[in-house]
């Protein structure tokens, strides 16, 4: 995967193998026939980011999820990636962290999630 990497953005490429992608649909209540990508199968991508990277070893706990789904992203496709650290704030002894995840191809926005954790 080709890496970008910006002040509080990375971008990367990312293709959806269609045996991952049936393997998870296989554990969740989804239709089998479709063969697009589940939208939240998408934060299996979160590791593959560096700006994420020190949040593997932390624990942090998913608060809120927003999604926004354009198009259907199909498997075995190239796709551009890109997560934005979108706030990071403090309260009281907690810190809150705000990330979007954007899939695109092209000019052609496909799902953007959104993502609150809330970590120590």
């Amino acid at each position: 995967m080709q890496h970008y990497l910006e002040d509080g953005i990375e971008i990367i490429d990312v293709i959806f193998n269609k045996e991952d992608v049936e393997a998870y649909k296989k554990i969740l209540p989804i239709k089998k026939n479709n063969c697009a990508v589940p939208v939240l199968y998408l934060a299996s991508l979160w590791p593959e980011f560096s700006i994420f990277e020190r949040f593997l070893e932390k624990e942090i706990y998913l608060k809120e999820t927003s999604v926004e789904q354009y198009k259907a992203i199909d498997v075995d496709t190239i796709y551009k990636a890109e997560l934005k650290n979108e706030k990071i704030k403090k309260v009281k002894s907690f810190t809150i962290y705000e990330f979007s995840l954007t899939i695109t191809s092209g000019d052609n926005i496909y799902t953007r999630l959104k993502q609150t954790f809330v970590g120590k």
